[in-house]
């Protein structure tokens, strides 16, 4: 991914309502809805996850699925997930995937829980990234959503990035408003990944 060709999405967005996408709309609507939910007080870690993974799975194709001898780890993963500033590793990826048998249902749960740190992420980005279908082995390789992670930090470095992000946005905002969804802010990895997402519709 580079910023130049991320760019051509901002003109996909301004020219799309998503009138023929009805579960976009639907998702586009809920999704600020999603992100308070998921901020709400606990009563411990587990019930965090669990919260969390239930809202990520009904936007999911999946069922969600839970392997419970891991739930333990998985939550407190999740926990340091949601730190200002976690350390985006393996170690702290693995445990909720592999409590999920998904690494996409983690990467959802990841970006609902701490949406300023780490991207949603899925085959559909994931095609465009490697102008090729991603097998499902692909999927579910860790390292494969952590290269994601870092080029949408490199993305997010890049100097022309505050003008696209600020274009990109009240692009969005317009969608929004054609569709009667009230605005609200998208963060960086947010961004670019439904930048990436709107890119990979076109090819």
């Amino acid at each position: 991914m580079n910023i130049e060709i991320l760019y051509n999405a901002v003109d996909l967005v301004r020219a799309s309502g998503y009138s023929g996408h009805p579960r976009e709309a639907a998702f586009m609507r809920a999704y600020p809805i999603l992100l308070s939910t998921v901020r709400l007080p606990a009563p411990n870690p587990v019930e965090s996850l669990l919260r969390a993974a239930s809202l990520a799975y009904a936007w999911m194709p999946r069922t969600l699925r839970l392997d419970i001898s891991r739930l333990d780890a998985a939550a407190e993963a999740h926990a340091a997930a949601r730190r200002e500033a976690p350390d985006i590793s393996v170690d702290l990826i693995e445990p909720i995937a592999d409590c999920l048998g998904s690494l996409v249902g983690a990467a959802w749960i990841l970006h609902i829980s701490n949406p300023a740190v780490f991207p949603l992420w899925g085959r559909r980005v994931e095609r465009f990234r490697l102008q090729t279908t991603p097998s499902g082995y692909h999927m579910g390789q860790t390292r494969n959503y952590l290269s994601f992670v870092e080029e949408t930090q490199s993305v997010a470095a890049h100097p022309l990035f505050l003008t696209f992000h600020h274009e990109y946005c009240t692009a969005y905002q317009a969608r929004l408003q054609r569709l009667k969804i009230p605005a609200y802010p998208l963060t960086e990895p947010r961004v670019i990944e439904s930048a990436a997402a709107e890119l990979a519709g076109q090819s």
